[in-house]
C-alpha cells in the first residue's frame, strides 16, 4: 500500500488527464502534470475491460509495488501521475520494465 502522502486525490484525476503529458506503453499510459504539492503523488486506474476483479487487483498491486521501489529516487518531485492500464499483465518483470521506463521519461522531463 502506498503511504497516504503519495496517493493522488480523485478530484485531481480529470485535471491531470486533460492537461498532463502522456507516455504510452504496451500495458498502459502514464499521465503526469506538475501540481503545487510537497511530494510526488500517484493514482492507478484499471478498467473493468481488463479481466476479472482478481486480475485487476493483481495489476494494481504490482503497479503499487513498482512505484514504492521508485519513490526513493524522486522524493523531492512535485509531479502528480496517473497510470491508466489498457492490457493485463501478470509478468512482474515485463510490467516493471515498461512502467519504470515511462516513469523515468516523465520525471526526467519535469
Amino acid at each position: 500500500m502506498l503511504p497516504k502522502k503519495y496517493r493522488l486525490e480523485p478530484k485531481n484525476l480529470q485535471k491531470i488527464y486533460k492537461e498532463g503529458k502522456k507516455f504510452r506503453g504496451e500495458y498502459g499510459m502514464l499521465v503526469v502534470k506538475e501540481l503545487n504539492i510537497n511530494n510526488p503523488q500517484f493514482a492507478f486506474v484499471v478498467s473493468k475491460k481488463i479481466g476479472n476483479a482478481v486480475q485487476r487487483h493483481k495489476m494494481t498491486r504490482l503497479l503499487r509495488q513498482i512505484t514504492t521501489e521508485f519513490l526513493t529516487k524522486v522524493e523531492d518531485s512535485k509531479l502528480a501521475s496517473q497510470y491508466i492500464a489498457f492490457k493485463y499483465s501478470d509478468n512482474y518483470e515485463e510490467l516493471k520494465k515498461e512502467y519504470l521506463k515511462q516513469l523515468k521519461d516523465a520525471f526526467r522531463i519535469a
